[in-house]
């Protein structure tokens, strides 16, 4: 599968690791190109870097490893691209205030991932996971997995029945074993 990362960073990076190991096609992006390129290379698989929006073209699904609260500025710099795509929410509602990692607040009542689909618009197919496991641990437990070691359990959520069904074979050769968990309302 064809996977675009926005976002090369601390979870970006290992995520598409362990994808691009699995045998997908992975493109990360980023702000910065350098970051992207230096990901790619570090992905043992068939991986390249870019921009966003080229990540966000190539993907038939797109994860967004960006911090909670760029969330929304780095959807509307995408443009509409994510428009009929599977997008896969591994954020957390956390933010950083003078250095320390703080708790944010998630407006109207939602869920998180309920408010990142209003952000990205009803034409977007949200599926929310790999937010449950540190970017450290994710790609530590990724890899016991794909070789054959015990599974860690990684849920999913979501609304689109279709797309929780096309994520989960992302989520098993990441090296995890899916788990249903419902619906974004009931999404942690």
């Amino acid at each position: 599968m064809r996977v675009g990362i926005v976002g090369s960073g601390r979870l970006g990076t290992p995520l598409g690791r362990l994808l691009a190991v699995a045998g997908h096609d992975v493109f990360f992006s980023d702000a910065d190109p350098d970051r992207a390129a230096a990901a790619a290379r570090a992905a043992d698989g068939q991986a390249q870097g870019g921009k966003p929006g080229e990540a966000a073209r190539f993907g038939e699904v797109v994860i967004m490893a960006v911090g909670w609260e760029a969330f929304p500025a780095v959807v509307a710099e995408l443009d509409g691209t994510l428009t009929g795509k599977i997008v896969v929410d591994p954020s957390n509602p956390i933010g950083e205030r003078d250095g320390a990692a703080v708790v944010v607040a998630v407006p109207g009542g939602l869920t998180s991932p309920q408010y990142q689909q209003h952000v990205l618009g009803d034409g977007v197919r949200l599926v929310r996971t790999f937010n449950t496991k540190y970017p450290n641990e994710l790609l530590e437990l990724g890899i016991a997995g794909q070789r054959g070691g015990a599974r860690a359990d990684m849920p999913y959520w979501g609304d689109d029945d279709e797309a929780k069904k096309a994520v989960v074979p992302l989520i098993e050769d990441a090296g995890f074993t899916a788990i249903d968990g419902g619906g974004l309302s009931e999404a942690l």
